[in-house]
């Protein structure tokens, strides 16, 4: 871990967060930094601090260019948010562009939604991070994304990062 509260030091990783405006729980819910790889990947929630998938919130998984995690992050999401109570699909449903602010900029990311209720997923890439989004409650375009340095802000349940 460095200085600034973030693990390791993929080259041109960030962490990207949900902007300060964000009312609810901020979280670090997981992290990992593979040595031998340079993979590195931090996963983030912002809403109730009980994880209630029914109440507004988001999640933030920001992994370095190439890590197996992004898409490991994404299935999960699928399973989580398309079809909580029924079998996993066997391919993705057809994706929509969605613009979500980062770092000031509109960027446009990979956004798939259950039609049945509230429940969303996003992916885009912000220069050499892959980011993954899920949802619920909360429009994806009404997000602000930023880039943290400083994960001292954030309570984590689980154990510290590093």
């Amino acid at each position: 871990m460095n200085d600034q509260g973030t693990p390791g030091s993929a080259k041109g990783f960030s962490v990207f967060a949900v902007d300060a405006s964000w009312p609810e729980s901020r979280q670090v819910t997981g992290h990992g930094y593979n040595r031998v790889t340079g993979d590195i990947h931090v996963y983030l929630w912002f809403g109730s601090p009980y994880f209630d998938p029914e109440v507004e919130h988001v999640t933030v998984l920001s992994a370095s260019s190439g890590n197996a995690e992004a898409g490991e992050a994404l299935e999960r999401a699928f399973e989580d948010y398309f079809h909580p109570d029924e079998e996993s699909p066997t391919s993705p449903p057809a994706s929509e562009p969605v613009t979500i602010t980062t770092n000031g900029k509109p960027m446009t990311f990979d956004l798939w939604r259950n039609r049945n209720n509230r429940y969303w997923v996003a992916r885009g890439c912000v220069e050499s991070t892959e980011v993954v989004l899920s949802g619920s409650e909360i429009e994806p375009s009404e997000l602000s994304l930023v880039r943290v340095s400083d994960l001292t802000s954030f309570s984590n349940p689980f154990a510290p990062l590093g």
